[in-house]
């Protein structure tokens, strides 16, 4: 299939072109491909996207019970495919599971259940983990993902995550950091025990456990020369370490999420503030906006979906209660391309942070905009819209009543239309990903 007159959004800037499609691959891009095709005229196109970091089919993390992600694999591809997202790399916590066990079962029920393009990051929390890293790197995940914060449940000490990053330097994969300083939450956490408001969520992890933990996160990624990022960065300060780190020559990264450059901590002042904490929180209004100034120095975007039903955000006796975590998924793309729009970040930038960053932080083979890889595409329109309804399971949604100026209207996966006003449903396959040299 022919696609004609696309205006394409690459790390070149955006290029007017045709491109042919074969058996799911790009096969040609040029200018005038002879040959009736799809006429994409007025439209942009969004090469490849990828979100490297979801919670699909999965549990709060910082609970001792059982609370459930709203959305598993199966309607978190409605949600991913309906923003123009073709592929994530989603999170496995072995739980009370052998790590092996675990690995291979959310990697066959993604296998099953799955509509879009997958990998894995295996969270390391205890330093016997770390055995069965060979094992998992041959099942193809290739990424681990360790907290710093979560203190009892999460946590991981600095040693541990030392030698786990020391481990994965030498099996050539990557190393997600969450970034907030445990043992300060949980003693301003203790400070702030009689207080229940969601907006003690953001005076007892202040943006400085986070910076902090950012530069304690970069010195061992540079003692140990392994490739790592720190996820959802909330503060515009941390970008500034990263930065520190990597001229001095540590292999840093930094992932933002749409929801930290969209809304503020007056979110948790609301009637329903426990629907919108998660960690690190919502900051004061002029650090996001300083954040957005800075979104040109963000490495990946990624939406950090992590999305509760209301009746378990709802139900808390007070923050600490709280399962934390939105969804953002869907609305990552509008996001970052009516920030396009606006001139708050080049479109060179956008193509980087939403897929090409991706490609070389994971090691991906076979995405991006180029001849011989997958044919993943969203089709965006130039309009001004209001979020009055999202797709997958969630009842509620940080982003109702905001409005955009870019709207996903298809999104092609190898090629094939999967989503056109709704979801069409498709097949999702393991993606191949290589050892870092």
């Amino acid at each position: 299939m022919i696609f004609k007159n696309a205006r394409v959004i690459t790390p070149q800037g955006i290029i007017e072109t045709d491109f042919e499609v074969e058996e799911g691959k790009i096969v040609k891009i040029k200018k005038e491909i002879t040959g009736d095709g799809k006429d994409l005229s007025g439209y942009y196109i969004l090469p490849s996207v990828i979100d490297g970091h979801t919670h699909f089919n999965s549990r709060y993390l910082g609970s001792k019970e059982i609370i459930p992600t709203a959305d598993d694999y199966k309607s978190g591809s409605e949600v991913a495919l309906a923003g123009g997202v073709t592929t994530v790399i989603n999170f496995i916590d072995p739980l009370n599971r052998g790590v092996i066990e675990a690995v291979k079962e959310e990697i066959e029920k993604a296998k099953t259940t799955a509509g879009f393009d997958f990998s894995f990051h295996l969270i390391v929390k205890r330093k016997e983990q770390i055995n069965y890293l060979d094992e998992v790197f041959k099942l193809g995940v290739k990424s681990v993902k360790m907290f710093m914060a979560y203190k009892g449940s999460m946590q991981a000490d600095d040693e541990t995550i030392y030698l786990t990053m020391r481990k994965v330097k030498e099996l050539g994969g990557t190393v997600a950091i969450h970034a907030e300083n445990g043992d300060v939450i949980e003693a301003l956490q203790e400070e702030y025990k009689d207080k229940k408001e969601a907006i003690y969520h953001a005076i007892t992890r202040p943006i400085e456990v986070e910076e902090e933990a950012v530069n304690r996160a970069s010195m061992l990624a540079y003692l140990t020369g392994v490739k790592a990022y720190i996820v959802h960065i909330s503060s515009p300060t941390s970008l500034d370490i990263i930065n520190f780190w990597r001229k001095k020559g540590a292999n840093i990264y930094g992932e933002t999420c749409p929801h930290y450059l969209i809304f503020d901590e007056s979110y948790y002042e609301r009637p329903d503030g426990y629907r919108f904490i998660m960690s690190p929180p919502l900051r004061k209004k002029e650090m996001r906006e300083e954040l957005v100034r800075k979104i040109n120095m963000v490495d990946t975007l990624g939406s950090d979906y992590s999305g509760f039903m209301s009746v378990y955000k709802d139900k808390a006796l007070s923050y600490i209660e709280v399962p934390n975590g939105v969804s953002s998924t869907e609305f990552l793309v509008p996001t970052i391309i009516s920030f396009m729009f606006q001139g708050l970040i080049t479109p060179e930038n956008v193509a980087k942070i939403t897929s090409e960053n991706q490609i070389k932080l994971y090691n991906i083979k076979e995405k991006g905009f180029k001849v011989g890889s997958d044919a993943d595409f969203a089709v965006i329109k130039r309009e001004e819209w209001q979020v009055k309804d999202w797709h997958g399971k969630m009842d509620y949604s940080i982003y109702e009543g905001v409005k955009f100026n870019a709207r996903v209207v298809q999104t092609y996966l190898r090629g094939e239309l999967v989503f056109d006003e709704d979801y069409k449903g498709s097949k999702g396959y393991m993606i191949k990903r290589e050892e870092i040299t």
